[in-house]
């Protein structure tokens, strides 16, 4: 139970990542290697590159704990929650066949972690 809470808590800090690179990258014109070194080093972005290093050394704790087969289903639990953030928090428009999707994602992880 432990090992299935440390992986809840690092798929949410991936998803915190990626929502963070989201807000750091919206309304930026990305042309030269000057714009992408520029967005590289705001705040947001840095911010989200902690995050992703502060879930690296969890998910480095986790697979040294638990059988990679165990945790890394729980994984894709990012996408079905990068999808529920992106409807509520930046107004995206979701099509039925992406919800769809997300149903058959959380019946496989259901699927896979549970015996």
């Amino acid at each position: 139970m432990r090992t299935t809470i440390l992986c809840l808590i690092n798929t949410l800090l991936m998803v915190t990542g990626q929502i963070l690179f989201k807000i750091g990258s919206r309304g930026r014109q990305l042309s030269s290697i000057k714009d992408v070194i520029s967005m590289m080093f705001s705040p947001v972005i840095l911010l989200a590159l902690c995050v992703y290093a502060g879930t690296t050394v969890l998910w480095l704790f986790i697979l040294s704990k638990t059988e990679l087969s165990f945790a890394y289903p729980i994984q894709a639990l990012a996408f079905p929650i990068v999808l529920i953030v992106s409807a509520l928090l930046f107004h995206e428009s979701i099509p039925i066949n992406r919800w769809i999707g997300v149903a058959i994602v959380f019946a496989g992880v259901y699927i896979a972690i549970y015996k």
